[in-house]
């Protein structure tokens, strides 16, 4: 289940949930096996083998459940270190960097209980389901909420540094692969998981590497430019994305955007881009790179977020669409 968009509001009969940055991830429990599953359906049980052990503490009975992994670096939340984490194919690295950076699962939503779907149960029902089966440990958390109060809780979360507010209502049914205004991801800012499909050359110390990215989301099979991106890579990250990379000859947007220098790209790389906002014309203000998302395919990148975004600015729709 996914949310559209919208800003801080107050009103009874929603839960107030903490948004964190992390990969969300379906996990489905029984006594003789533990696996995870990313938003590709992937199975990535084997990257973090800590939070099977801690599934099996956790939960004693057949479930399945749905939320987020997170890593920590120096007792604080870190996507990049999470990245890392999601890279990784070798055991002897993936079990160097579960001790370097542990990840944990947070749980938000159980979706079926010994064998039996539950998510056309209300959403008040199924946390006190959640509740009653999971006993928490240091790696298996049950997220916290608050009721009503979605303005106060926005607040205190943007205070803590945290990313934002997942809203959910409470009598909600659990919509698998449906983009629904039951819930409402709130943030102070706009993110966006975008399609690279152009570079330009580096200068300087990044000549090797690039200086921007061209990136942009699909809209049916057309891929729509949006705006480049130049700023929040690390190092190590400016390499790796270079060498997944692929030139080619012909734009893969379009309309083909005027963009001097521009080296086109093979659509195959998705990345998690921050900006202040998107301006009326449908450009990203300001943007800046995140992460890679490794878990989600281009073709889930679509431009109907970006015109919900707008919509949203325009006060042509609510938070309840």
């Amino acid at each position: 289940m996914l949310a559209v968009r919208g800003g801080p509001f107050t009103e009874k009969g929603w839960f107030f949930e903490p948004k964190f940055d992390g990969t969300r991830c379906i996990a489905h429990v029984s006594e003789n096996r533990v696996f995870l599953q990313n938003r590709r359906m992937s199975d990535i049980s084997g990257r973090y083998p800590e939070l099977i052990s801690a599934l099996y503490d956790a939960v004693k009975t057949d479930c399945i459940l749905d939320g987020e992994i997170i890593a920590f670096s120096r007792g604080k939340v870190d996507f990049h270190a999470l990245q890392m984490r999601e890279q990784q194919q070798r055991k002897l690295r993936i079990d160097i960097l579960s001790r370097k950076y542990p990840a944990t699962y947070i749980v938000f939503d159980m979706l079926s209980l010994d064998g039996e779907n539950i998510m056309h149960r209300p959403l008040r029902e199924r946390k006190e389901i959640l509740a009653r089966y999971v006993k928490e440990n240091n790696r298996v958390v049950i997220t916290d909420y608050l009721e009503e109060e979605g303005e106060t809780y926005f607040s205190a979360t943007r205070a803590k540094g945290l990313e934002g507010v997942m809203a959910k209502r409470a009598d909600s049914t659990y919509q698998p692969g449906i983009r629904s205004s039951d819930w409402v991801k709130i943030k102070k800012e706009v993110e966006f998981d975008l399609v690279v499909g152009g570079f330009t050359q580096g200068e300087g110390w990044r000549t090797p590497l690039f200086g921007a990215l061209a990136v942009g989301a699909y809209r049916d099979t057309s891929l729509i430019y949006i705006g480049r991106v130049g700023s929040g890579f690390t190092i190590e990250e400016l390499r790796v994305i270079r060498n997944a990379l692929y030139p080619t000859e012909k734009s893969p947007f379009q309309p083909v955007p005027r963009l001097d220098r521009m080296i086109w790209v093979s659509p195959t790389l998705v990345v998690e881009v921050r900006a202040m906002e998107v301006t009326r014309d449908g450009k990203l203000r300001a943007p800046v790179y995140l992460r890679t998302r490794l878990d989600k395919l281009p073709s889930q990148c679509t431009y109907d977020e970006i015109e919900e975004e707008l919509r949203r600015k325009a006060g042509e729709k609510g938070h309840r669409g």
